[in-house]
């Protein structure tokens, strides 16, 4: 599991690669948190790449909840993109598509977000 980042103009895109269970989740709770400490307002705004995790289970679905809290307490925003079709069931089932919105692509989130950064954007 790694977890990786790259920011553009006002939004931090953060990839996250591998799996995501009951062993490396603690791994990724304290990569992820520390880089959401600036995702306030229209200042700073994060997208989750989820396109590379292989598997994600309960423990990993806890740290993206604590991830979205920390976001909304500091009235940031935080969208997650690029679900592998596994993930994309796994959010369904677990209502996750309820507490992020959810784009098909890092693309399409910077469209959405930060029209700034979708400009720039190359795709890696």
């Amino acid at each position: 599991m790694g977890v990786t980042t790259q920011t553009i103009e006002n939004v931090l895109i953060i990839q996250v690669t591998g799996r995501i269970d009951h062993i490396t989740a603690n791994v990724f709770e304290q990569e992820l948190l520390p880089h959401l400490k600036d995702c306030t307002g229209e200042e700073k705004k994060a997208v989750l790449d989820l396109s590379r995790v292989t598997y994600m289970s309960s423990a990993g679905l806890r740290v993206l909840l604590l991830a979205a809290k920390q976001c909304r307490k500091q009235q940031g925003e935080l969208v997650v993109a690029a679900l592998q079709p596994f993930l994309q069931e796994v959010f369904r089932i677990s209502r996750f598509h309820v507490v992020f919105t959810i784009f098909d692509t890092v693309k399409a989130a910077l469209d959405a977000i930060s029209p700034a950064a979708a400009a720039v954007y190359d795709g890696s």
